[in-house]
């Protein structure tokens, strides 16, 4: 149950980081005197991208994205990087201290819903730029990406069923 709870929790980060990563584009759209609607570049190819891909955001609201993005990521703190390294000098040690070990998940499950919290705010404020049509299909995308990610979930789960 562990591993699939772990893998959840990374699926939705990468999969978060990825709509976040659409709207963070920084290559510059032509200027044009009216604002047209553009779509944002995917590099994933076409339909794979979070619930901001395929918007038809205006060239206002992809810089107020980028805005947002860039003060969201100057907002974070350091990486949890450090904090999974110490883990693993703690389980590669030649004894297991139980406490330090759970002391260090504390500490890295701490800063990873500092950082969930921090996408969270920044993904809000997105949201909060789009007209009512965008908001209804990012709510469509979300849904399309979150019974993906159920119907990935369930073949693991019944893969790791029959591999048992």
């Amino acid at each position: 149950m562990r591993k699939l709870t772990a893998l959840f929790v990374a699926s939705t980060l990468a999969l978060g980081s990825a709509s976040m990563a659409f709207a963070a584009d920084t290559t510059a759209a032509p200027a044009t005197a009216d604002a047209a609607p553009m779509k944002m570049m995917h590099h994933k190819g076409e339909g794979k991208g979070g619930p901001f891909a395929g918007l038809n955001l205006t060239e206002q609201q992809r810089q107020q994205m980028r805005d947002i993005m860039k003060e969201s990521h100057q907002n974070r703190g350091a990486g949890v990087k450090e904090e999974r390294q110490a883990l693993h000098n703690l389980v590669a040690s030649d004894s297991f201290d139980e406490a330090k070990v759970k002391s260090q998940i504390d500490t890295i499950s701490k800063a990873q819903s500092e950082h969930m919290l921090e996408r969270a705010k920044a993904e809000n404020k997105m949201y909060n730029l789009l007209t009512p049509e965008q908001k209804k299909q990012y709510n469509e995308n979300y849904q399309k990406r979150e019974q993906k990610m159920m119907d990935h979930m369930n073949k693991m789960k019944s893969k790791m069923a029959t591999e048992q």
